[in-house]
């Protein structure tokens, strides 16, 4: 059974973007974080340069990884879970240096909420749907391409 494509946005629009909401911030968190304990002994202009390419590389993997995911690619989920492991991995030893307590708070749950997003039952739906419309998108894709490859050959015969 074939479901509008209105539908599948209503039923997994919000857990899409609530998972790049929850990288944008984990993002964000990081992004803080390090600029205000691993990096702290650097001058300022190293420092905004510095976090300004890892602001841009981490941007850069998670939109890669979703616009895979959205593309039917099961494998970019892992990307994705990885990234946010990476996230937690940069921000849990801040711990050490007595980090703003919201702050450091927030740059562990926004990881923890993306994956448990990435795990729900409705992530796991449209990711399975996602995949069975490549397949499908894949499969016009070379029927159409045998149908102009007979075309040529007719038109080629005939000529």
């Amino acid at each position: 059974m074939n479901e509008s494509p209105l539908r599948f946005l209503r039923r997994n629009f919000p857990v899409f973007m609530s998972t790049i909401f929850m990288a944008i911030f984990s993002t964000a968190m990081v992004t803080v974080l390090v600029d205000d304990h691993y990096l702290r002994k650097l001058e300022p202009s190293l420092r905004t340069e510095l976090m300004g390419w890892g602001l841009l590389s981490l941007t850069f993997f998670f939109g890669f990884s979703n616009f895979m995911i959205v593309r039917g690619f099961n494998w970019a989920v892992g990307l994705l879970a990885g990234y946010f492991a990476f996230c937690l991995m940069l921000v849990i030893p801040t711990i050490q240096y007595r980090p703003h307590t919201v702050a450091f708070s927030l740059g562990v749950v926004f990881p923890l909420l993306g994956l448990l997003l990435l795990n729900t039952e409705r992530h796991r739906e449209m990711r399975q749907k996602l995949f069975e419309i490549r397949i499908q998108r894949n499969t016009a894709r070379a029927i159409y391409k045998n149908y102009c490859n007979k075309l040529k050959a007719r038109a080629g015969r005939e000529g």
